[in-house]
């Protein structure tokens, strides 16, 4: 259910919508909006009807049930020559199953304020590095939308999923008749849990020249030299924690044992086949530690329990390396 707080009359409405999602892009880009354009709050879902409280907060060793989620709309009117903007930014996604409902209750707020284009957004992992400029994905509900999309040199994704509502509300719209298109954003694999301010630049930036907006993102640049701080921070603690492992030669291993010279001639020799659930669990946990690199002494431990550390020795190291996960 929505709760109206007033009822703006707005000139050829556009809808820009956000839910947290990978790498935090999509609720960056639009809580910077809501913030920059000093947009204002009209109307909220509530969140009765879509959250359940699954924990207590302890203060001062009192506890109390913590606030729902929010989910509110804003609107901008804009003093130039481009439409007015309603901005939606939910706190939280519901649980999957509530997700359609929630979506249908954007759309019929869209329907009813007359908006003619709304925009989703969404990470877009790569095999990039987190100082590179990243790259921004288009993903449109209309032949038409398409169309613009191509006519403003945007690239196209041409196979995926965009998982959650950031993605699912475009196909909510296709009955509803609104055009809609959602914006990818590029960001490093190993950078998914964090905020990725970068990719919310690249992505307002473009914003400004196709909704004819000016807003002043500045300040997004300590956003993203801390960002940059915090990436060698982890960096450099993985290495720390990892300088044993990352040695061979002297002869530690990840269990804290050692290894003597007949061992080590034996474990450099030919290894045993390794079973198939072995090498996806290593698989897995490669992935992990390009996420979180303080997970590679997990790693480790599980390449010297089947005897092929040699094996994935380059790979490993690789991880932690300039230009590698730190």
């Amino acid at each position: 259910m929505i709760t109206y707080l007033k009822h703006p009359h707005l000139n050829h409405p556009q809808l820009l919508v956000a839910w947290p999602g990978m790498g935090y892009v999509a609720s960056k880009t639009v809580s910077y909006l809501v913030d920059a354009l000093e947009a204002e709050r009209f109307a909220f879902i509530n969140p009765d009807n879509y959250y359940s409280p699954t924990s207590v907060v302890v203060d001062k060793s009192l506890a109390s049930i913590p606030p729902l989620p929010s989910n509110n709309f804003y609107f901008w009117k804009n003093p130039y020559s481009g439409s007015d903007l309603i901005l939606f930014l939910g706190d939280a996604q519901p649980a999957p199953a509530l997700q359609i409902q929630m979506a249908r209750e954007v759309i019929s707020l869209a329907v009813k304020m007359g908006v003619f284009r709304t925009w989703t957004f969404a990470a877009a992992p790569a095999a990039i590095q987190h100082k590179d400029k990243p790259r921004i994905w288009a993903v449109s509900n209309t032949m038409v939308l398409k169309d613009y999309l191509i006519e403003h040199g945007i690239e196209l994704l041409e196979m995926g999923h965009i998982s959650g509502l950031n993605g699912l509300l475009l196909g909510i719209e296709v009955p509803a008749k609104i055009p809609g298109i959602c914006l990818l954003g590029e960001i490093p694999y190993y950078t998914i849990n964090l905020e990725n301010p970068r990719a919310s630049l690249v992505i307002l930036n473009l914003l400004e020249i196709l909704l004819s907006i000016r807003i002043d993102t500045l300040p997004l640049e300590d956003d993203i030299k801390n960002f940059d701080r915090e990436i060698t921070r982890i960096g450099k603690r993985a290495q720390e924690t990892m300088e044993t492992f990352i040695h061979p030669d002297e002869g530690l291993l990840g269990m804290g044992g050692y290894m003597g010279e007949e061992e080590e001639e034996e474990d450099e020799g030919e290894s045993k086949p390794l079973p198939a659930p072995a090498r996806k669990r290593i698989e897995d946990l490669f992935q992990q530690v390009r996420i979180d690199p303080l997970q590679a002494g997990m790693l480790k431990e599980e390449l010297d329990k089947w005897g092929v550390y040699h094996l994935y020795e380059d790979r490993f190291l690789d991880l932690f390396r300039e230009g590698g996960a730190g």
